[in-house]
């Protein structure tokens, strides 16, 4: 075989090497849309710098949170004056036992001996006096105890008007609630919370049976609720704690959006990439601090959420030419 050597100038050289080099160039450029495309393999949604500006993301760590299943029910305040007449009745029935049962003693001491200073007659009409009005008095304890319970500590005269002058200053309110199925011994503790947009809540510990309401089917309580702003006669609902506590995360309400059916919440998962993540609304957390939330066991504490803007960035993801409103 022959070898074939080909010589060649300074010219021709610097030829080739152009040629290589823009060889090497036309590589790099075919290179680049495979980069560019890269952000198309990453999961969720990626932003420039400007859209995100566009749509006021507000990204902020979700909290740890603690959820405990629960028993619900509903209420409403006892109004003061229902309260005040029974309290009333009672006590009046009560001193006029407590002064009628004095006369009919006195009585029966002035009616005996030879020099008797009143007669047969008088002794025995205060003694029937006596007799009416501790009947008088039982009927107001039973009405009491018809209205506020058997095992009510209005029983006891300290408690009682410990509790009427809590009631009557505002610094308690009465509670009756009812709750569809429960058992067993009334509960330790009841968490209170107003009914609508303001999700504020209270715990009660003075719990006790209630009479049954012939109005809502299920097992009724009495509980004081101290140092609330709840309003005479306003409806509450009412939650008694059940099972262990579950640790996980809040997530806001406002951070939340629904699309497909489901509910979403936006995962920061890059520097402009956002990951949409569904979420079960099923327990709320409206514990009135920090405003309404749900508990969620999917998304780990400190992980970055879309709290404000993200329903314009689900509008961006579904629609890209999507704009913000001026």
């Amino acid at each position: 075989m022959r070898r074939i050597t080909i010589k060649l100038g300074k010219p021709h050289v610097l030829a080739v090497a152009a040629f290589l080099l823009l060889s090497a160039c036309g590589k790099d450029a075919g290179d680049k849309p495979e980069a560019k495309d890269k952000d198309a393999d990453t999961p969720g949604i990626t932003l420039k710098a400007e859209e995100m500006e566009s749509l006021g993301l507000t990204v902020r760590p979700a909290v740890a949170a603690q959820y405990q299943g629960q028993i619900s029910g509903y209420g409403v305040v006892t109004a003061l004056d229902a309260i005040a007449q029974a309290d009333s009745d009672f006590l009046a029935a009560q001193a006029t036992a407590t002064q009628s049962q004095a006369a009919a003693a006195r009585a029966r001491s002035l009616s005996t001996g030879e020099e008797a200073a009143i007669s047969r007659e008088q002794l025995e009409a205060a003694q029937s006096k006596a007799t009416a009005d501790q009947a008088a008095l039982a009927l107001a304890r039973r009405k009491s105890e018809a209205a506020f319970g058997l095992n009510s500590p209005f029983r006891d005269p300290e408690a009682r008007a410990r509790a009427m002058g809590e009631f009557a200053s505002g610094a308690a309110v009465l509670v009756r609630v009812t709750f569809p199925a429960t058992g067993g011994e009334a509960p330790r503790r009841l968490i209170i919370s107003r009914m609508g947009a303001d999700a504020k809540s209270w715990t009660a510990t003075t719990i006790w049976d209630a009479p049954a309401d012939p109005a809502v089917p299920g097992r009724s309580f009495y509980a004081i609720v101290r140092g609330s702003d709840l309003a005479q006669n306003e409806r509450v609902t009412a939650a008694i704690p059940s099972g262990a506590p579950e640790a996980g995360t809040k997530i806001p309400a406002r951070a939340v959006v629904y699309g497909e059916s489901e509910a979403w919440v936006y995962q920061q998962t890059g520097p402009r990439t956002f990951l949409r993540s569904p979420v079960d609304t099923g327990r709320p957390l409206n514990t009135g601090e920090g405003g309404d939330g749900y508990f969620v066991n999917n998304i780990k504490p400190g992980q970055k959420i879309v709290e404000d803007g993200a329903g314009l960035l689900l509008a961006h993801e579904v629609n890209p030419s999507t704009e913000a409103e001026d």
